[in-house]
């Protein structure tokens, strides 16, 4: 488990437990009262001693449905029995998971234990966190922002860079209501946060470079939906960026655009929006 405020002060009291595998991280917050998703695995309780004895845990927020993120409640509901908040399409697509965790979160719900958040939300608790719901990769990701250190918890909404699995993490799973156009959608949203640090559901956690990374996630996808037409992708970021007063990057897409297809109607466009603002 590693501490975050080693490389950030305003991170007290939040510890990440790397991913292993097909298992995604665990972020614990408020010395071990919360955490984010669970991972997949055996052996979580014995990593949550670290920062506290597990009887201190008192919510689970989850950022998606898949297993791989919310396979380890069953260890944790053994020792002790936290409520878990999730978005409630969240909830209906649990429901597809192979057994017994479809009765486990029916037994939830029926105990109480299950809240729901919704898009705008404040998190009712420590440390103060801002709910966005993030549909694209699922129809019920959630994202929590850290707004005292720009931190982002984002599940596989937007998976580092330098992550080798992320294609095949963060496509959108139609099963779940996942949709290329919802994660378009909600990068173009994350881009206008004040993101320093990027903390997602798998790799390394992203220290002061967190918007680079939600950039580049959306312009690969900008390169997914334009593979015939690469100069559209740069005219997609670059009108994108210019809406956020990014000027000066907009211009270097431009640029980028003008190398492949000079002649290219959107790239004029971009141009004629970019004099607008000279």
């Amino acid at each position: 488990m590693k501490s975050l405020a080693e490389q950030d002060p305003s991170l007290q009291g939040m510890y990440w437990v790397a991913d292993a595998g097909a298992c995604s991280g665990v972020y614990v917050l408020d010395e071990g009262r919360v955490l984010i998703d669970t991972g997949n695995m055996y052996g979580l309780l014995d990593e949550l001693q670290a920062a506290a004895p597990p009887d201190r845990l008192q919510a689970i927020l989850l950022t998606h449905c898949h297993f791989d993120h919310v396979g380890g409640m069953a260890e944790i509901f053994q020792a002790v029995s936290p409520d878990v908040y999730l978005h409630r399409l969240t909830r209906e697509y649990l429901r597809l998971l192979r057994a017994p965790y479809p009765d486990f979160f029916d037994a939830l719900e029926k105990d109480g234990k299950i809240k729901y958040l919704e898009d705008g939300q404040a998190w009712q608790g420590l440390p103060s966190l801002r709910i966005i719901h993030t549909p694209g990769h699922t129809a019920g990701d959630l994202c929590f922002f850290h707004e005292p250190s720009g931190a982002l918890f984002c599940g596989d909404a937007v998976l580092p860079n330098q992550f080798p699995h992320k294609a095949a993490l963060s496509t959108p799973d139609e099963v779940c209501g996942g949709r290329i156009q919802d994660k378009q959608a909600t990068l173009r949203g994350l881009l206008g946060l004040p993101v320093r640090h990027l903390f997602s559901g798998h790799g390394e956690p992203v220290f002061d470079k967190g918007m680079d990374q939600i950039k580049i996630s959306l312009f690969g996808l900008y390169q997914t939906l334009y593979k015939d037409h690469p100069e559209r992708a740069w005219v997609a970021m670059g009108l994108d960026l210019l809406e956020l007063g990014q000027d000066t990057e907009a211009r270097q897409c431009a640029a980028k655009a003008a190398q492949i297809d000079p002649q290219a109607p959107e790239l004029k466009h971009l141009q004629k929006k970019m004099a607008v603002k000279d």
